[in-house]
């Protein structure tokens, strides 16, 4: 519960002033300074100012977005059955960050939503710190303490979700930082070591399993190592190539001999590999629009997107312009540019990739543009360097942007913190069905729902009893649609969960009609169901199935 010394309404004015005047004050002070801060004392800034601001949200125990309660319960359910596709199918999300949160909730950690929005905030500011120091191995100190400050307003006042909420992009962001950062220190010291290039093979490895779409950056970053082994040690290159593929051989070598040894290789081909890559906003409803028109139409997204954002967006936009301006209009000199060209040229290639993998669906989801946060941050760094000290003013956009933002939203007497110390009305249905189901099931035994409403996995922290706590691939029209619902059968058999969901209604995301995706509209599924289970309630548009006779315990 939120302690009752500390509790947000719908607007805490003075808290928000209070950020907005710590922050103004430290970013004047920085700006104005002859030689940066040091790293420690740069970082506890950092940590204080952006934690103080996240408050409201460190203390807001309700899913911000369903994609976090879903990778919360598949961490809950790896906990107890850690066999991957055999328990859990993590969709896009990758094995990764769910084994993460499946090993703090086996060190005795609740997996609950307090754990999940810190984890959101600590894991993005460890990977902004990882690529302002490699920022720092450029000569880019100064610049990149002056380009980490409108990441920090954004990180402190932004209130969507998509950035405030725990995801898979979140982890991959982290393992991309830290590639980056060998990355600069190669660029900078031009040389390797074997430990490091085994490292490196190994956070090569394991990105793919972290989020799927993170492939093409992952696709650069190695791309940009083999080059840089010509570059810098052509006559080690053979040996030292042959460490690091077999890093990355060694990493999925030993993911797949996993996986052969439980018998769910073919279940990762499938449901990983084929389903993702077929995959479509909403599914049944892909995107009309050409990749390549969404593709270049990803600005204009951002810019009209209405998600914060786009204030972040700005200053990236605003100084590349003047670096455009003055650097190839002006002709002003890059003496020391080409030094680092190669590496330029990679982050370059990074942002490409970047957009392919945002835009390539055509859903455009906010949470996606962490992918552009580390280009944006290393890019604006290199601008400054080259600008006139004036520019420098430009990294402050965001903030004022913010505060305009606040000070309007005040005068109009509108709301100004969605992360209130009393529940949303969503969250009252949620609790109330919740406690329905830990009247037929409790506490470890495992919980079947067919729909979309993960955060009742998490609130009664019961495991899944089937691969896919989100129904609708096995609900919504699609090639592989067959082969889901046999396995969430299969899933029904091997689990018998005490407590079968249907938690398709008007209340429900994507699959909210009832009458075109309710489980009995699916025969074999519906059959299974009449005979093993029996109506119990049916409240906040959500019924609740009992089993006939007590299902198997996870322990």
């Amino acid at each position: 519960m939120t302690p009752i010394w500390i509790q947000f309404d719908s607007s805490p004015t003075y808290f928000w002033i209070t950020g907005h005047v710590l922050l103004a004050i430290f970013s004047v002070w920085l700006l104005l300074r002859r030689q940066p801060l040091s790293n420690g004392l740069f970082y506890t800034i950092t940590i204080l100012l952006t934690g103080f601001m996240r408050l409201p949200v460190f203390l807001f125990n309700y899913e911000l977005d369903p994609d976090e309660s879903q990778v919360l319960a598949q961490g809950l359910t790896l906990a107890v059955d850690p066999i991957i596709y055999q328990s859990v199918d993590p969709t896009t999300g990758g094995p990764l960050t769910s084994y993460f949160l499946a090993a703090l909730a086996y060190a005795g950690v609740t997996l609950n939503f307090h754990l999940a929005h810190l984890l959101g905030w600590v894991i993005t500011l460890i990977s902004l710190f990882f690529t302002y120091h490699a920022a720092t191995f450029l000569g880019l100190k100064k610049t990149a303490q002056w380009a980490m400050l409108p990441f920090i307003a954004f990180t402190g006042f932004i209130q969507l979700a998509d950035f405030v909420s725990f995801y898979s992009e979140t982890t991959s962001l982290f393992l991309l930082s830290v590639s980056l950062w060998f990355l600069a220190y190669w660029s900078t010291h031009k040389k390797f070591t074997t430990l490091q290039l085994i490292l490196f093979g190994f956070l090569l490895g394991l990105l793919p399993l972290c989020k799927i779409q993170v492939l093409p950056m992952a696709f650069v970053v190695g791309v940009f190592a083999f080059i840089q082994l010509f570059l810098f040690q052509k006559s080690k290159m053979l040996r030292y190539g042959v460490v690091l593929v077999g890093s990355v051989v060694a990493v999925w070598g030993g993911w797949c001999l996993f996986l052969l040894s439980h018998n769910v290789l073919d279940d990762f081909v499938t449901f990983y590999i084929q389903a993702n890559f077929q995959y479509k906003d909403a599914l049944a409803t892909a995107n009309s629009r050409s990749p390549l028109l969404n593709f270049f139409r990803l600005p204009w997204v951002i810019i009209r997107g209405g998600s914060g954002f786009e204030w972040l967006f700005l200053p990236f936009c605003l100084l590349a312009f003047v670096f455009v301006v003055i650097v190839f209009f002006r002709k002003k000199s890059l003496r020391s540019l080409s030094l680092d060209s190669f590496f330029w040229l990679m982050i370059g290639a990074y942002l490409v990739m970047a957009d392919i993998a945002i835009t390539r669906t055509g859903s455009f989801y906010d949470h996606y543009n962490h992918f552009l946060f580390l280009p944006f941050l290393l890019l604006m760094s290199l601008f400054m360097k080259y600008l006139p000290t004036e520019a420098r003013w430009i990294v402050l956009s965001t903030q004022v942007v913010f505060l305009v933002i606040l000070v309007q939203k005040t005068l109009l007497h509108q709301p100004t913190n969605t992360y209130t110390h009393y529940p949303r009305n969503e969250d009252v249905s949620n609790a109330k069905v919740s406690s329905a189901i830990l009247k037929y099931g409790n506490k470890g035994d495992y919980l079947a729902v067919w729909g979309w409403s993960c955060t009742f996995y998490v609130d009664t922290q019961m495991p899944q009893g089937v691969n896919e706590n989100h129904t609708t691939r096995s609900a919504i029209k699609q090639p592989l649609q067959p082969i889901y619902l046999e396995r969430y059968l299969n899933d029904l058999k091997r689990t018998e969960p005490p407590v079968f969901v249907d938690a398709v209604g008007e209340k429900a995301i994507w699959i909210n009609d009832r009458s075109k995706y309710g489980h009995e509209r699916f025969p074999i599924l519906a059959k299974y169901i009449a005979d093993n289970y029996t109506l119990k309630e049916e409240l906040e548009d959500v019924r609740i199935y009992a089993r006939n006779k007590k299902g198997n315990l996870t322990q």
